[in-house]
């Protein structure tokens, strides 16, 4: 064999041999990563006196995590894998039954040298007596029209309903500059909005607790970005509960067996 066709293949020899190495410490510290993330959501939630499992959110059925990236094509072909539930934090707060749910999604990146990137979502669950389905969100959360968009889409229990309706709900003053809401029973969600959910409802807005509230199947639901944070994810329970608490006929309950 001539010299430089040895040497060549010596670099190619060499190269995968670096791009081998480059991905297994990749693949090692992405691991630890994860297992400390779930040591740490374990020793968070046991001082709860709750449990960590790998289990769907309680509204699993009515709104599947990640749900923008699913519905059309150009959402499948972002999509490098599907949705996943990989962590769920059990926990009684206040008297009221909770459930945090971590979930993953691996989309194609057009725009980074990786050509797959892990995105997260968590969402906080409180269990309830049923109420009427209702959306809420903060007017400016997506820029303004996001948060249209968003309200307009009514959720599972109202759009699969034999008369589906789904109607803009006029907010209270004071609370009309802040939010977006809509509903399949204005009547019914106007009566939930007293002064006290008025009041607690601005200061969370103010705090920014709770960009989105959905109601639903005597679930009260909010989903945000990125994955549970022990540091941060207690205030947004708190603001769902202290929401509640504060609702006409809202009672702490078991989760609806249909979710």
């Amino acid at each position: 064999m001539e010299p430089w066709k040895l040497k060549l293949g010596l670099l190619v020899l060499i190269l995968v041999a670096l791009f081998a190495l480059i991905f297994w410490l990749r693949a090692r510290a992405d691991r630890k990563q994860a297992l400390d993330h779930a040591a740490e959501l374990a020793k968070f939630v046991a001082g709860l006196g709750g449990t960590l499992a790998q289990a769907p959110a309680w509204s699993a059925d009515l709104r599947r995590p990640f749900a923008e990236e699913y519905g059309d094509v150009i959402g499948w072909l972002h999509r490098a894998s599907e949705a996943r539930f990989d962590h769920a934090l059990d926990f009684e707060r206040h008297g009221w039954r909770v459930r945090v749910t971590e979930a993953s999604i691996e989309l194609n990146s057009a725009s980074t040298q990786d050509k797959v990137v892990t995105h997260t979502e968590h969402r906080i669950e409180v269990a309830t007596t049923a109420l009427p389905p209702l959306k809420l969100v903060l007017s400016s959360w997506g820029g303004g029209s996001g948060a249209r968009r968003w309200v307009a889409e009514a959720p599972q229990t109202a759009a699969s309903g034999p008369q589906p309706q789904w109607h803009e709900l006029r907010l209270p003053l004071g609370l009309d500059q802040l939010y977006l809401a809509a509903t399949a029973d204005p009547h019914r969600a106007a009566a939930l909005l007293t002064p006290a959910v008025v009041e607690r409802l601005q200061g969370e807005s103010r705090m920014g607790n709770l960009r989105t509230l959905t109601v639903e199947a005597g679930i009260a639901y909010t989903v945000a970005v990125g994955a549970i944070d022990p540091k941060t994810v207690l205030p947004a329970v708190d603001a769902v509960i202290g929401v509640l608490e504060r609702v006409p006929g809202a009672q702490p309950s078991r989760p609806a067996p249909t979710a």
